[in-house]
């Protein structure tokens, strides 16, 4: 999960923050994803249509994986005390039902902030209830056993002097978060007790709020990001698309009932799936004697991922497979190509995940051979190597592995170009990668194992970062990830890079997408439908429209 630049391109620009993160990414992560990591959650950041800027997006968002490489001694898998972590001022605790709470002390202003995660969202969804974690996550604001009803709520939120609240609901995790002053900590974490454990679940606000949930999901399905996100993962995750889409089906959460609400908080929302996360002016003992006091009573449940879930498909394209989009926030100058790839899922297969990143280490390079190789094909037309990327997310079952490019004058043969760029990426580059047993020397890989480890140091020293880190590892892996991340990247040859190479690019197949501007593309229609490209639109995007039909 490595960071390229800051510049922003001008395409779909979803965050895959909302994906695995929920709520807000740590301080160091940019907004830099291509449209290509929205597949899997609600978009977090509107669309970036300025001018061409375009970043080098380098393997898998790294900044995250950066940051918690420096926390990867967290804590032991099960205890009942606190453990202080050799990271400065992290500690850890599990309590005797199950919930992990993790503590990060920055006394440098009187705040504290407070967050109760969850692991459910997308990843637990069916075809039935897909989007009913999402409404159950709008009812938490709607009253419970203290406070009765919504506007209880808001006023309890307001008496703290609470500046920023929220809840969000991603792929792979739930979580509910504010800020209070620190003399009211007590009072914060509290509130979140009550709101977690005893939900009103109330019929006239449930009613309420799948209208407002309904009106979030329906007034953005004519929205171009949308369209394409949701072509992509119902393309490269066919066999269960609404694990990837955390918004879910209108026609679910249309006919929603109080049971099914009721079922997710029996089966996920329990201490054992659930981890609570405190970083500011705190006094780490503090916090944990009152989570015992708060939490402690909060009744275990049966493990939700016991046994586990069926992976998504690796492998879900028969063949190679094209699309294009007419995409009108694109200018008339540029078109982007990407070609797409079920990445390593950290559920999955761990190993992969550490070759996927050390790939990106290489590929991040301006003189390496993916971007010299690519930028020396002057038929492809790419003016300039920051307009050449290549990007892997860590993620616990929805990863995928991309690579993509700006096209300058997309008016010329665009099509035969897209095509070009595919086969350059898979014959030109990656078999060559996979020929050569000595293109990536010993230099280069101590040089890469050297910059892995000095950027542990810098981001670990960044409160903000840490704590929003260990809710990424939290929801995406667990400790024995990131416990040995470092050693076991310091590991990593060759071999296996073209053992990573062999099996999740050469041996499956990809998606070649392309976003060109409506009027470019209205003139290449007939060229990109005979070079096999299909068009992406409203009508076939969402995997609930095929559902509902085959209802």
């Amino acid at each position: 999960m490595r960071q390229g630049a800051s510049c922003r391109i001008p395409l779909p620009l979803h965050s895959a923050a909302a994906l695995a993160f929920c709520g807000t990414p740590p301080a160091s992560f940019r907004p830099l994803t291509l449209g290509i990591y929205a597949l899997l959650s609600e978009a977090y950041i509107d669309p970036v249509v300025a001018r061409p800027c375009v970043l080098r997006y380098t393997a898998r968002m790294t900044v995250f994986k950066r940051t918690v490489l420096s926390l990867f001694f967290l804590s032991a898998a099960f205890f009942s005390f606190a453990e202080k972590t050799p990271i400065k001022n992290v500690h850890r605790y599990k309590l005797e039902n199950g919930l992990d709470v993790y503590v990060v002390e920055n006394h440098a202003a009187p705040l504290a902030y407070i967050e109760i995660a969850v692991k459910a969202g997308g990843i637990a969804q069916t075809s039935e209830n897909a989007g009913l974690f999402h409404l159950y996550e709008h009812m938490m604001f709607k009253g419970n056993a203290k406070y009765p009803n919504a506007a209880s709520v808001q006023r309890a939120i307001s008496d703290m002097g609470v500046p920023d609240w929220n809840g969000t609901t991603g792929a792979e995790c739930v979580n509910y978060y504010f800020t209070v002053p620190s003399a009211l900590l007590r009072e914060g974490m509290e509130f979140w007790s009550y709101a977690i454990r005893s939900p009103l679940l109330d019929e006239a606000e449930f009613e309420r709020e799948k209208k407002v949930v309904l009106s979030e999901i329906e007034g953005g399905l004519s929205d171009p990001n949308t369209i394409y996100r949701y072509d992509i993962q119902k393309t490269l995750f066919p066999k269960y698309p609404w694990r990837c889409d955390p918004a879910g089906s209108p026609a679910v959460v249309r006919n929603a009932t109080l049971d099914q609400i009721r079922a997710i908080q029996k089966n996920y929302y329990i201490p054992n799936n659930a981890a609570l996360f405190i970083a500011g002016d705190v006094n780490p003992e503090e916090v944990h004697a009152l989570a015992k006091e708060l939490y402690g009573s909060w009744e275990r449940g049966k493990d939700p991922w016991v046994p586990p879930i069926e992976q998504q498909p690796v492998n879900p394209l028969p063949h190679t497979t094209f699309r294009v989009m007419p995409y009108d926030r694109i200018s008339i100058d540029t078109a982007q190509v990407s070609v797409i790839w079920r990445g390593p899922d950290a559920g999955y297969d761990r190993k992969a995940t550490y070759a996927a990143d050390m790939l990106g280490y290489f590929f991040d390079d301006p003189d390496g051979i993916y971007v010299r190789t690519m930028m020396q094909n002057e038929a492809l037309g790419i003016p300039d190597p920051e307009y050449v990327w290549e990007g892997y997310m860590t993620t616990r079952a929805t990863s995928t592995l991309s690579f993509g490019a700006l096209l300058f004058a997309p008016e010329n043969d665009l099509p035969q170009r897209a095509a070009l760029f595919y086969t350059t990426l898979t014959e030109n580059i990656v078999e060559r990668i996979r020929g050569d047993a000595s293109i990536f020397s010993k230099r280069q890989f101590s040089r890469v194992y050297q910059k892995i480890k000095d950027t542990f140091i810098d981001d670990a020293e960044t409160a903000e970062r840490v704590k929003t880190s260990l809710r990424f590892w939290w929801i995406t892996a667990d400790a024995d990830y990131y416990y040995s991340y470092l050693d076991n990247m310091m590991k990593i040859d060759k071999d296996d890079i073209d053992r990573f190479l062999t099996e999740y690019v050469s041996e499956r197949n990809a998606l070649v997408t392309v976003l060109v501007n409506p009027a470019v593309y209205e003139k290449q229609k007939e060229a990109f439908a005979a070079a096999g490209f299909s068009e992406i639109t409203a009508d076939t995007a969402f995997w609930y429209k095929d559902t509902e039909a085959i209802r």
